[in-house]
């Protein structure tokens, strides 16, 4: 759970900051997996912790798409 604390808020750190998003893929990919698991199609409302997915663009990367799913939008992108 720890990592996958470290990787979204690392995410929105490096995002707001204008650095590279990708952080970690192997991690990340392995984040966004447990995260699907989890979250399965439970619903997601916008203003909690995880809003709802939004779309990642095919190129994204790994870490690019474990924001998006957990409903962070760049900033910088």
């Amino acid at each position: 759970m720890r990592v996958n604390e470290y990787l979204a808020h690392g995410w929105d750190i490096a995002d707001a900051t204008g650095q590279p998003t990708d952080l970690a893929p192997e991690l990340a990919e392995r984040a966004l997996e447990q995260w699907r698991s989890r979250f399965r199609s439970a619903p997601r409302q916008p203003g909690g912790p995880f809003g709802p997915e939004v779309p990642a663009p095919p190129e994204a990367t790994a870490a690019d798409r474990l924001a998006a799913f957990l409903g962070r939008k760049a900033v910088n992108g």
